[in-house]
């Protein structure tokens, strides 16, 4: 027994050595409140939705995740670090993306005087999510509010190589490759055959001004059964300003040849006029083409900060095929939140937000129109 209790003793000290020397963190954020939601689709003069929703929502101010990260110095000024991250929904304990346990980040890096490699799934530089370049720079929300945002995004990928020079008087590059977007599509990684992404974003660190201007490119696949039209193309250029009392963000975006579920004003208008628009990808094979702006500040009230927000997206649906009308659209959002600090870890939030979407047709019975409020309160808890 003691035997026994010795050789217990020695695995964990040795475990407990390993993991300080591979300095490695555990971290964590958990995001749940109760949210009221009101929701209109019409399709000409005929309502799709119509309904009002309570609900307890996971989050709303910030996605619910677990994480573990941890850097090894090789020395030289050498150091290699990795990081997985799950989403998870905590209202009921599933993960967030079926059959992924590490969605939101699963990467593995090298630092050194030159630059870092990344490599692994990870967010594109528009998708706020990963490096956070675009929407970290220049949204107030960094990604909308709630369901209030309308701007078009990328996503995370798998398969992506990310490289970023050091800073050089206040000013950094990243370049990002996907091979293939998505590992559930099985055909041969790196090949016309699959989804591919690139990306390349100029930072700027100034003092108070920060700026980026970034470009994306969707290389969609060109046969096969979700084979494309046409590439796609988002350029972004914004930034904020620290005056003190305030931090304003402003951003604009042009894109072209966006589909899918990247095109965010559309999305849900979409799959709310139901039977009426099933096969908008299809028809509108050459994607959406239009711009994109936001504008925004953060006001610190007491030992909180109040974050205000509009963003507007004109665009036009393309496509290729002589007998279908393009179709224009329009989306104008508009949010608030304040979020309460009860400590360095743990807040509390009130937001509200409105968006108007409207994809207009040669005739009124063709046209769709999605209206929706939502009020939101919750707590988020970061460990």
């Amino acid at each position: 027994m003691f035997k026994k209790s010795l050789i217990a003793v020695a695995v964990l000290g040795a475990t407990a050595f390993s993991v300080q020397a591979a300095d490695v963190t555990m971290y964590g954020k958990v995001d749940l409140g109760l949210q009221y939601k009101s929701s209109e689709v019409t399709v000409g003069d005929k309502t799709m939705v119509d309904e009002d929703t309570f609900s307890m929502e996971n989050g709303r101010n910030s996605a619910s995740r677990f994480g573990i990260k941890g850097s090894e110095d090789l020395g030289n000024g050498m150091k290699v670090s990795f990081q997985l991250e799950n989403g998870f929904k905590a209202d009921s304990g599933e993960f967030k993306t079926s059959g992924k346990l590490f969605d939101r980040q699963a990467t593995v890096a090298l630092s050194s005087d030159f630059g870092t490699l990344t490599m692994g799934r990870v967010g594109g530089v528009g998708s706020g999510a990963g490096f956070d370049l675009v929407y970290g720079y220049g949204d107030a929300f960094d990604g909308g509010s709630g369901d209030v945002l309308g701007l078009l995004q990328s996503a995370r990928y798998d398969n992506m190589v990310t490289y970023q020079t050091p800073k050089f008087a206040g000013l950094q590059a990243t370049v990002q490759y996907s091979f293939n977007e998505s590992s559930t599509d099985t055909d041969r990684e790196g090949s016309s055959a699959v989804n591919r992404y690139a990306s390349t974003a100029l930072t700027g660190n100034f003092g108070a001004l920060n700026t980026v201007l970034a470009y994306e490119f969707q290389n969609y696949q060109s046969f096969g059964k979700d084979a494309r039209g046409e590439d796609g193309h988002i350029v972004y250029l914004g930034g904020n300003y620290d005056c003190g009392f305030a931090k304003t963000f402003v951003m604009g975006q042009y894109f072209k040849g966006i589909q899918g579920s990247g095109a965010n004003a559309l999305a849900s208008m979409v799959k709310g006029a139901g039977a009426e628009l099933t096969s908008f990808d299809t028809v509108f094979d050459k994607g959406v083409k239009g711009f994109g702006a936001h504008l925004g500040t953060i006001v610190p009230i007491s030992n909180g900060d109040l974050t205000v927000g509009a963003y507007y997206v004109d665009g036009t649906a393309e496509t290729s095929q002589a007998n279908v009308e393009e179709r224009d659209f329009d989306y104008m959002g508009l949010a608030t939140k304040y979020e309460y600090r009860l400590s360095k870890r743990t807040s509390v939030y009130l937001a509200a937000g409105y968006y108007k979407a409207t994809l207009d047709a040669t005739t009124k019975a063709g046209e769709v129109e999605e209206k929706v409020g939502e009020v939101f309160t919750g707590l988020t808890h970061a460990f």
